[in-house]
């Protein structure tokens, strides 16, 4: 068997030999090979579905009741889980209270790279001011801003407080670029936060957010 196995990886002719091998009667290998075949396949299809697929932003549930454990007031103390997160915590996207600011748009981070482009555009056959208003609404096209809420994920993580953000109009039909073509698409990674489990245990868990809305290529 370990022969036929092994040779159900070489080109098909060559394993039909070595199957071959194995069986005396054309239909003892005839329904041998039918058997492989099932196998692999089978093998091949549970591997597809047991592969682990990236999770899409905020697809954890943050309804407390989904969880079997909650913290108790003496398992939060604050120290001890921003010596658990470390390098993680991250005061921008997370918040041990309250945030008195509950939502709001951004657009800054990029606004000074669009600036800078569009002063490098060559308009000098235009007069100054339309050539202003011409930079204006190209850096203004251009702009994939982002909106967001500071959003309560419950007991069951730390920080308590993590700002979801999301493209102000994400895959919006109007083009951001000239000539049109590109559309403000988000950019994802993981942040990691805290999550109360089994034994009273504190673990760091990836969280997967929008960090950014760029305009890129369809």
């Amino acid at each position: 068997m370990h022969r036929v196995i092994r040779g159900w990886c070489c080109p098909p002719h060559r394993a039909w030999e070595l199957i071959k091998c194995r069986f005396k009667s054309s239909s003892e290998c005839v329904e041998f090979a039918c058997s492989v075949c099932v196998c692999v396949g089978f093998l091949a299809r549970l591997h597809y579905f047991s592969s682990p697929l990236p999770a899409r932003p905020y697809s954890l549930s943050i309804n407390a009741e989904d969880y079997h454990y909650a913290p108790k007031p003496k398992h939060l103390r604050p120290a001890r889980l921003l010596r658990i997160l470390g390098p993680s915590f991250d005061p921008f996207w997370m918040s041990i209270e309250r945030p008195a600011e509950a939502a709001g748009v951004s657009a800054a981070r990029y606004q000074r790279k669009l600036e800078k482009e569009a002063e490098d555009v060559d308009l000098s056959v235009l007069p100054r001011d339309v050539a202003a208003a011409v930079r204006a609404w190209l850096v203004r096209s251009a702009t994939c801003a982002l909106r967001y809420k500071w959003v309560d994920l419950g007991p069951v993580f730390w920080p308590r407080w993590l700002r979801h953000t999301d493209c102000d109009q994400p895959g919006r039909v109007q083009s951001c670029s000239f000539p049109a073509g590109m559309a403000c698409r988000p950019g994802v990674a993981d942040l990691g936060l805290a999550m109360y489990g089994k034994r009273c245990v504190w673990r760091q868990v990836p969280y997967p957010v929008v960090t950014a809305c760029k305009c890129s290529c369809k």
